[in-house]
């Protein structure tokens, strides 16, 4: 059996400043950077780990920073653990994103199972390179127990996956905080999810809000 333990980045600078960043390579804020080490703590003084990976990026891949100094491992990024690509979205705040792709950004809000970024990946699409990257990684590293630093889209793929729900199902995937934590058992065959959302290593003040502008998405 092989636990996974993904979590989303801290808060970015893309976030904190309400930029879609998509495959831009933000760091992350101030406030990302105490989640990550709250994170970091939080899991050492639970949980094991063989093996830590990161998305390239560096909000991914600073986010498991503190995890390699806590446990002492390396950290081996991964290209393909990257957030979707947001093609003509990148970098630009979601207000500019409404006002110049004003029907995308429609669907995006109101079905975001088949939303598309104009230009860029659609979450079809990323639940289609994702998934066998994470299985990927839980067969080269079975019965061990492994961190995957990520993002927001990758962790819902994943969890509408184990789940047993389809791409067009992924709006039904709660979304994904700053730092949550999500830890998922692989038997070989079967993903499954074993404990969704976590954030009680964060107190009220270090939470961060959903970006302005997206606080209205259908999720």
């Amino acid at each position: 059996m092989t636990r996974i333990i993904m979590i989303r980045h801290g808060q970015s600078q893309a976030n904190a400043q309400s930029r879609f960043a998509g495959h831009s390579d933000f760091d992350l804020s101030e406030l990302g950077k105490q989640q990550a080490e709250l994170a970091a703590k939080y899991l050492y003084e639970r949980e094991p780990l063989d093996a830590i990976y990161a998305s390239d990026l560096l909000r991914a891949h600073n986010t498991a920073v503190p995890f390699s100094k806590l446990y002492g491992l390396p950290i081996t990024d991964r290209e393909g653990l990257r957030e979707l690509f947001a093609g003509d979205w990148e970098g630009r705040t979601i207000d500019e994103i409404k006002e110049l792709y004003t029907e995308d950004f429609r669907i995006w809000r109101e079905d975001f199972s088949n939303a598309r970024c104009s230009g860029g990946e659609s979450v079809a699409e990323i639940y289609a390179r994702m998934i066998p990257e994470v299985l990927s990684l839980a067969r080269e590293n079975e019965g061990k127990r492994i961190l995957l630093a990520t993002h927001a889209t990758p962790i819902r793929v994943t969890e509408a996956f184990s789940r047993g729900l389809s791409a067009d199902r992924v709006h039904e995937v709660p979304f994904v905080r700053n730092s949550a934590m999500n830890i998922f058992e692989y038997d070989g065959e079967n993903l499954r999810p074993v404990r969704t959302n976590i954030t009680e290593h964060l107190d009220d003040s270090l939470q961060s809000d959903v970006p302005k502008g997206l606080q209205d998405v259908k999720r």
